[in-house]
């Protein structure tokens, strides 16, 4: 979790829905790249930590319990926005045990345009023993995930967001069916076309439910 700003005392109430759309983009990305279902999976460790816990937990945590967990010779990449290295005084400073995280993976800053990473900043981690490499040739779209939910929210469709590349095929099918994101009740259309009933969408698909290791189990297109 991220400490800065609001405690977050418990998982989101979206969080199966995230993983399940977490999954499905990972089943797109070996389609495209042609890989096998073990070269890019999503796991669900830290649901089982959090829940075990009764709080989420530290990213610092979950990668301190990923390292023991893989051999040792396999290294761990953490995707970084360079929102959070940017400014004079970086929210990256001030997660918890930023130093740890960055010493036990690769920290990959991707580019997000606004937001110049602080180069002296991530030099200072570096000196500190911590893996840092910047992503120059990434392109990412000029958006916030949260800023997709609030389009989402005051109306604009998922076929329109997916037509600006914001959502991934499966995801945006994904939404569409299961409208999260949806308007409140009489404040507009839902995204797939009809009025918005305020959650009136029904409960999520059973392989929405308990959170497997099998991405392929939680898909809900993949029968």
């Amino acid at each position: 979790r991220n400490p800065v700003g609001a405690e977050k005392s418990r998982l989101p109430a979206t969080f199966t829905a995230r993983y399940v759309m977490c999954a499905l983009a990972a089943r797109e990305i070996r389609q495209r790249l042609g890989l096998s279902p073990q070269a890019v999976s999503v796991s669900d460790l830290e649901a089982r930590l959090a829940r075990e816990r009764r709080m989420p937990n530290y990213t610092a945590e979950t990668l301190t319990l990923l390292k023991l967990r893989t051999a040792p010779n396999t290294g761990l990449l953490f995707l970084l926005s360079s929102e959070l290295v940017s400014g004079e005084a970086p929210q990256f400073g001030r997660w918890y045990r930023p130093l740890a995280i960055a010493r036990l993976a690769l920290l990959a800053i991707v580019p997000r345009p606004g937001y110049e990473a602080n180069r002296r900043f991530l030099s200072a981690l570096h000196q500190r023993g911590a893996h840092v490499v910047m992503l120059e040739d990434v392109h990412t779209p000029a958006i916030s995930s949260s800023e997709i939910r609030r389009r989402l929210r005051h109306g604009e469709s998922v076929a329109a967001l997916a037509s600006q590349g914001l959502l991934t095929p499966l995801v945006a099918r994904f939404l569409s069916r299961y409208p999260l994101y949806a308007p409140p009740p009489g404040k507009g259309k839902s995204t797939n076309g009809m009025r918005d009933g305020g959650g009136s969408h029904g409960p999520l698909p059973r392989c929405c439910g308990p959170i497997s290791g099998d991405d392929g189990a939680l898909n809900p297109w993949h029968r």
